[in-house]
């Protein structure tokens, strides 16, 4: 399985992964190239692994009270906008396609 990720350089990785290999996509990215996402370790509190989704069917329907508040409190209320350490690494996002969001205006 993997996932494609675009990074703030319009750079664009494919990820190859297994399931459950990391708890989440935010491991999978900083274990892979990006180490400067996640502060907060995964609790879906800091807001620094926001990604868009730009391809990948019903992964923005999935987002805990948390993770909606988390998303409000940086200005990211679209619905293509996730937590990427929400995001668990499982056959549902094979072939999705993720950019990570630097910083929220």
């Amino acid at each position: 399985m993997h996932v494609t990720v675009i990074d703030s350089n319009e750079e664009r990785y494919q990820i190859a992964y297994e399931r459950f290999e990391y708890p989440n996509l935010m491991e999978l990215i900083t274990n892979t190239y990006y180490s400067e996402i996640g502060a907060c370790r995964g609790k879906a509190l800091c807001g620094t692994c926001i990604v868009k989704t730009v391809d990948g069917e019903n992964l923005n329907e999935q987002r805990s009270k948390q993770e909606e508040h988390t998303l409000i409190v940086h200005n990211s209320k679209e619905k293509e906008y996730r937590l990427s350490c929400q995001i668990v690494l499982d056959e549902n996002i094979h072939g999705a396609v993720f950019k990570v969001i630097d910083h929220m205006s």
